[in-house]
């Protein structure tokens, strides 16, 4: 048995540590009038390697107890990270003390009561217990195929095992168990000059198909060798699905406001969001469409939201219009045109409410990425967007940096590697210029804790300003 079966809790452990330190917190908090817990707890493998060789095997475990405690309309939360009886009494305190110094809450609502949850199956036993061995050889195809061709493999194979318990006062209790992984790959010759990269995710570690992802940055590495240059301006793409990083979760929120949320009932009424006012209007193009589903089979996560409300799908864009927001219980309290949806942060919450759960489409049929490049007369294939940054939060402009395989496209096919490019584009001026698409993929982001499933793209006129340096 390894190391991962011997760490994991089974279920019925976890329910019964919960309910325990519930009581816990119960026991000390008496002079509060509500009170919920929420624990998460995880595990994670990553098996890191570079220069073709193996290199670090890392094991990990997180777990976190927060508290919310209510008293006269008044509300505080704390948390900690140990849970010895005595560590949470005195964060039971640190909470009852910053609740009685709190002013009242004018959007104050009693705890959330029992509720009915979809079922969701995102646990897979063999993403955990799948051996070293098996994952050691993934990485070793990849290190022997690298060396066969002179090339150097680096890059991380990583899994990870999520669990979330709430409870309250009055009768809620929500949980859920998930699994997660993702195989980075970059291949690379001539001190890092001639790079290629492929990534895959997964729930399932018998998703992964690590000899695609192995070829996939060896065709890309052999390809970009003597790279040429070309004049910066607007060229028609083709962005690979998975070059996106963390680019897209910047349609969500505003970098420059500290990250906070846009598509949420509370940051719109209150002007807040580049969204606001902007309600029916075309903000994409006609072909463009984003829900948030959590329910969707690619997608990550529980189906219940930070109180422990459950989650209902949303249509944010539809055919290039802003049709819907995310909303909670507070927002449905303050405006008589507001809803419940599932999408409420801890409370409390001065951000707002924010989807998690996004799904991004393109109407027509769906095509690989080798048919899109195969449409694309004269332009630029983008294998990889890096160093992603927000310029100016009402147009949703980024910039950053292209890598590891940048070419020419000419008649549908590639002609020649270029040197890293520097952009400055609009997302929303670039989602009113796709002409195709490919099926969507998952791709959890670095940022935010948000799944996106994202489509590669043929689109016209994205904006680079010079050659990189890098």
């Amino acid at each position: 048995m390894d190391m991962a079966q011997k760490m994991m809790q089974p279920d019925s452990l976890l329910k019964e540590r919960a309910h325990e330190l519930f009581r816990t917190v119960k026991d000390a908090a008496r002079e509060a009038d509500g009170i919920e817990i929420t624990l998460t707890t995880g595990q994670s493998e990553n098996l890191r390697f570079g220069n073709n060789e193996l290199g670090q095997s890392q094991f990990g475990k997180s777990r976190n107890l927060s508290i919310r405690l209510t008293l006269d309309k008044r509300q505080a939360r704390a948390t900690t990270g140990r849970l010895e009886k005595s560590l949470v009494e005195k964060t039971v305190e640190k909470a009852l003390s910053q609740a009685r110094t709190s002013p009242q809450d004018p959007d104050h609502l009693p705890m959330l009561e029992a509720q009915r949850y979809h079922g969701l199956d995102r646990y897979h036993e063999r993403t955990l217990t799948e051996p070293a061995e098996q994952k050691a050889a993934h990485i070793g195809f990849a290190i022997d195929l690298a060396r066969k061709n002179g090339l150097l493999a680096s890059g991380v194979l990583g899994t990870n095992v999520g669990n979330v318990w709430i409870l309250n006062s009055v009768g809620l209790e929500a949980n859920y168990k998930g699994t997660n992984g993702f195989y980075s790959l970059t291949m690379d010759a001539d001190n890092g000059n001639q790079t290629g990269y492929a990534l895959s995710t997964f729930a399932d570690i018998r998703e992964l198909d690590a000899g695609k992802v192995a070829e996939t940055a060896l065709e890309r590495a052999r390809l970009n060798k003597n790279q040429g240059e070309t004049l910066p301006g607007k060229y028609d793409v083709v962005v690979d699905p998975y070059a996106w990083s963390e680019t897209l979760f910047f349609l969500t929120v505003s970098a420059t406001a500290g990250y906070a949320p846009d598509f949420g009932m509370r940051q719109y009424k209150e002007g807040r969001s580049y969204l606001s006012g902007r309600l029916g209007e075309k903000i994409m193009g006609d072909n463009i469409s984003i829900e948030d589903d959590a329910y969707h089979p690619l997608q990550t996560g529980p189906s219940f939201d930070g109180e422990g409300y459950p989650k209902s799908p949303v249509s944010l864009v539809e055919n290039g219009e802003l049709r819907g927001l995310a909303s909670s219980r507070i927002s449905a309290h303050r405006y008589n045109d507001a809803k419940p949806t599932g999408h409420e942060l801890q409370l409390p919450n001065p951000l707002g409410e924010t989807p998690t759960n996004l799904v991004v489409r393109a109407k027509g049929p769906t095509k690989t990425v080798e048919k899109l490049v195969g449409e694309l007369d004269k332009g630029i294939l983008i294998t990889r967007l890096w160093y992603v940054r927000e310029v100016e939060p009402r147009t949703k402009t980024v910039t950053g940096m292209t890598r590891d395989g940048t070419f020419l496209v000419e008649n549908g096919e590639i002609k020649k590697p270029l040197r890293n490019l520097r952009f400055n584009q609009s997302l929303l001026e670039l989602f009113s210029n796709i002409e195709s698409a490919s099926e969507p993929i998952r791709n959890t982001t670095d940022f935010g804790g948000a799944t996106i499933l994202q489509p590669g793209i043929l689109a016209r006129g994205f904006n680079f300003t010079s050659a990189s340096v890098f």
